[in-house]
């Protein structure tokens, strides 16, 4: 119960682990609700339905068809890069679960293993897939569970990476990281030291190491195919100086800018963290950065000063960030280039000639650089008259769609809309009235 509610529009929401988050008026468990109008007279009794969030089960199965059991499973969104969505292990009847799923498409994935007799398994696709390419989509819907992604262990040597820990003083305490596309693993150790990391799949991995105090970290990338030995070395943290240009050239600083970035290694997303300007102390390694930025402002790209592609073993970059790679050196640059000349999208939603507020209205830009510049799609509500505003846009095409059955928009699920494309000029504003879109389903 809810006493005293000041006038006004609300929406009401109700939240639970392993559910989808349920409002009053929601007609789909992934959309938005309805907002509700709150008056002096007002006397609202509301009934929220929840509903479990999407899982996929299958066996993992050896040669013979018998389960396996203790074998680790992922499962990623079916796009690249390859981001792990959730974790499952195989029973002791070799059945898995993987649970607290978005509605969307998936590839399964088993990790590693080292069977009781020594036998390594090898990671695979489900059914039976080394690569993406050949791996089959499961789709996954609202309180069901999506079954029979069963997969079919490949027996083959697994190495073990051996790494040292170059750091002073002698003993002190540190810690080491290990990175693959299927998962990572943290050690404990200490400067002058080395630990063992074992059962190793053949793939690319990525070691970051860090002093205990965080006075010194260390980052290496490397192929394993067989058993090796490497030395992650430690150093203070590269000294990284940040300019900023407009299209033109250089610019001085612009306080409108915020800077936020996050560590990514192969198995997890760091947080975002500002990044204070001229000057930022950031670890070695592979970072995503993105930023805000003032209404008629937005950053066409950020990226090394040094220019040039950086050979890496990663496949796929993101498409809602700018990629950078800190070297681990004393000092180097990135620069942020800022355009002045933003675009804005704006209008109305009505229904049956009536304005809609409170309505989730999407962007979705058609570019991947659109994308990057704006940290994926965007998201607004209608204010009381049902108008709505994109400001700080990248000239190009956008896809713009308002729905209260969605809650995020992508490609696909614009797609499926017939979301209509509007055309951005810079420093001009697009007019797009709006029709709400119920979904089919």
């Amino acid at each position: 119960m809810f006493p005293a509610v000041p006038e006004g529009l609300f929406i009401l929401t109700a939240i639970r682990d392993h559910y989808f988050p349920a409002s009053f008026g929601q007609r789909l468990p992934g959309g938005q609700g309805a907002p509700v109008e709150v008056t002096a007279d007002s006397n609202l009794f509301a009934e929220l339905r929840m509903r479990r969030m999407g899982a996929i089960t299958g066996r993992v199965l050896d040669e013979s068809g018998i389960g396996l059991p203790d074998v680790p499973v992922v499962a990623y969104r079916a796009r690249l890069p390859l981001r792990i969505a959730a974790r499952g292990v195989s029973d002791d009847r070799g059945v898995f679960r993987v649970h607290g799923l978005d509605p969307g498409k998936y590839w399964v994935r088993s990790g590693p293993q080292t069977l009781d007799d020594g036998t390594g398994l090898l990671p695979v696709f489900s059914p039976e897939a080394g690569e993406t390419r050949d791996a089959r989509i499961y789709p996954v819907a609202v309180d069901t569970e999506t079954p029979d992604a069963d997969l079919h262990a490949v027996p083959g040597a697994l190495h073990r990476l051996t790494v040292g820990v170059q750091c002073q003083p002698l003993g002190a305490p540190a810690a080491v990281f290990l990175s693959s596309e299927t998962g990572g693993q943290r050690a404990n150790t200490a400067c002058g030291e080395s630990h063992v990391f074992q059962g190793l799949a053949p793939a690319a991995y990525e070691v970051y190491g860090e002093k205990q105090d965080l006075s010194e970290f260390g980052f290496f990338e490397m192929f394993v195919a067989r058993d090796e030995l490497s030395i992650v070395i430690m150093a203070p943290p590269p000294r990284v100086n940040i300019a900023f240009e407009g299209i033109a050239g250089p610019i001085e600083p612009r306080s409108s800018v915020s800077l936020l970035a996050r560590r990514q290694d192969l198995a997890e997303t760091g947080t975002d963290r500002e990044v204070k300007w001229p000057q930022a102390m950031l670890a070695p390694g592979h970072w995503e950065f993105s930023a805000r930025t003032g209404p008629g402002e937005y950053v066409e790209s950020i990226a090394s000063a040094q220019g040039g592609a950086r050979r890496t073993l990663r496949r796929d970059r993101p498409v809602d960030r700018f990629d950078v790679f800190i070297e681990a050196r004393q000092q180097l640059g990135i620069k942020v280039v800022v355009s002045d000349k933003a675009g804005h999208v704006g209008g109305s939603v009505r229904s049956d000639a009536k304005p809609v507020p409170g309505i989730p209205v999407f962007l979705w830009p058609v570019a991947e650089q659109g994308r990057r510049s704006l940290r994926g799609q965007l998201q607004t509500l209608s204010d009381v008259n049902g108008q709505y505003r994109f400001d700080g846009l990248p000239p190009g095409d956008y896809r713009v769609l308002a729905t209260f059955d969605l809650s995020e928009a992508d490609e696909e699920s614009m797609d499926v809309a017939r979301a209509p494309v509007v055309h951005v000029d810079a420093s001009q504003s697009t007019n797009a009235d709006l029709v709400p879109w119920s979904a089919p389903y």
